[in-house]
Order: structure tokens, then C-alpha cells, then sequence
């Protein structure tokens, strides 16, 4: 991670070797930002524009509070808004028994065996239509399946909790998770199902809440598209909380004096 300050304001970004593999150019990550005095923001996005053309990236991306400062500041350093994302929260996992009644009998909940990797990845390559890469507009929609698709890999590698949702042999859904980082709790995420498979849906995500509870979970947190609409229809209907929102700026470079 590198950390780069103007007097108040500070931001961390990284590079991003998975999304490079799928776009053929060299990408970059603002992972954390504290604004401090906002006069300050625009002098450090151009400490980042800097760095980044240091470094030869092509695109870059961040999620970030939708202050006015911060948005007129992210459009003034040539990023685009791309996408905005809810963060929701769930405190009480262990009081969700009543939901168990929404699981449909057939459908298992396991954990995912190395056979079952390469249709996990089908689903999530061909049924995930959502989040940060495939709704930006410039994004060819081949290259937001494929980073889907390597994604797995690398949520393998980080040793995060992968489950299939298998019925009658089939792999028709999937849920992965991880301990939340920084905070208590648990962070979803991945869940869904195939759309050939929709009307599971919401068996799985019952199935998903009762294996949590069963594991001694109390809270979750994830952060679903604020454009995918049924999704978040169906965390209220879980009594998930909305605690903020996330918007969404990218930028693309070219190596030269210009910006795309």
C-alpha cells in the first residue's frame, strides 16, 4: 500500500495485478481516504494523478463518501462517477431463526469442492451483472466477466469461505465470505443464484443467514450496487440496515501530458 498526504488530507492506493491481467494495462487502487480540510483534497488527487503516471497506470478507481468536496474534487482531477454501492449491516444474526421459514426444501448449502470451482466461476462470469467494473459504461462487458471469472482464484488464495447452493447435483448458486476487516462481524462478499435459477433466491440467502448463525456469527456487513434494486429489496426484507453509501469515481491515463 501507498500512502500519499497533502497536509490534511491523506489516501492510500495500490496497485491492482488482477485487474492488469484482464485489461492488458497496468491499474491502481484509492483504498482509503480522510479529506481533513477539503481545500486540501485537490492538490492530493494531484499528488495521486502523479503517482499514477509514475507508475504507467491506465485506470484507476475508488469508492468514497458523496460529499460535495469530494465530488467536485474527484471530477476537477479527471476521474468519472461510475457506479454507487450501499454498505448494510446486520446485528442481529443469531435473532434471524423466523427466516428459516423461507428456505425452500432440495436445495444444500456445502462447502465448495475443487470440482465444483470452474462452475462457481461460470455463474459468476455469466449471472453477476453488477458493482464497480461492470457498470462502468467504458468497460467492455467480455472484460467485466473475465475479472469475475479470475476473481474466484484470488478469494480462494485469501482463504475466504466459499459455498455452493447445489441442487440435485447442479451448482445453481454460490456465497463466499470473510472476516470483516477493520470491525466485528463478518463481510459477505458474493451471493447468488443462476437466473435460470431466480426463484431460489431467497431460499439461498435464508440458507446463507441460518449456516452463519449456525457458525456463531452476530453481525454482517456487505455492500451491494445501488443500481441492483432487487437485491437491496431483499435486504430490507432480511432487516439488514443501510449505513452508507459508497459512490464510485474512475479515471483512465494515457502516458503523456494529456488525460484520456
Amino acid at each position: 500500500m501507498t500512502p500519499l498526504r497533502c497536509r490534511s488530507a491523506s489516501l492510500a492506493c495500490r496497485l491492482t495485478p488482477w485487474d492488469e491481467r484482464v485489461f492488458g494495462h497496468r491499474c491502481a487502487e484509492i483504498t482509503a481516504l480522510d479529506v481533513g480540510d477539503a481545500a486540501d483534497l485537490g492538490p492530493l488527487l494531484a499528488l495521486f494523478n502523479d503517482w499514477a503516471r509514475q507508475e504507467q497506470v491506465a485506470f484507476a478507481y475508488g469508492r468514497f463518501p458523496p460529499t460535495a468536496a469530494i465530488k467536485a474534487a474527484f471530477h476537477e482531477a479527471g476521474f468519472y462517477f461510475a457506479e454507487a454501492s450501499y454498505r448494510l449491516r446486520h446485528a442481529r444474526i443469531q435473532q434471524t431463526a423466523s427466516l428459516d421459514a423461507l428456505a425452500r426444501p432440495g436445495p444444500v448449502l456445502q462447502a465448495a469442492q475443487p470440482a465444483d470451482l470452474a462452475r462457481v466461476q461460470d455463474i459468476l462470469a455469466e449471472d453477476f451483472h453488477h458493482g464497480r467494473i461492470h457498470e462502468d459504461p467504458w468497460v467492455d462487458p467480455a472484460d467485466a466477466a473475465q475479472r469475475n471469472r479470475n476473481w474466484l482464484a484470488d478469494l480462494q488464495a485469501q482463504r475466504h469461505d466459499i459455498l455452493t447452493y447445489q441442487l440435485k447435483g447442479e451448482v445453481i448458486g454460490l456465497h463466499v465470505q470473510r472476516a470483516a476487516a477493520p470491525g466485528p462481524g463478518i463481510e459477505w462478499v458474493l451471493t447468488g443464484v443462476k437466473r435460470s435459477h431466480a426463484l431460489l433466491g431467497v431460499s439461498l440467502w435464508a440458507e446463507v443467514m441460518k449456516w452463519n448463525r449456525a457458525q456463531g456469527v452476530r453481525e454482517v456487513h456487505t455492500l451491494i450496487s445501488a443500481a441492483n434494486v432487487p437485491i437491496l429489496n431483499l435486504y430490507r426484507r432480511l432487516d439488514f440496515q443501510f449505513e452508507s453509501l459508497l459512490i464510485g469515481f474512475h479515471r483512465r491515463y494515457r502516458h503523456d501530458k494529456n488525460p484520456l
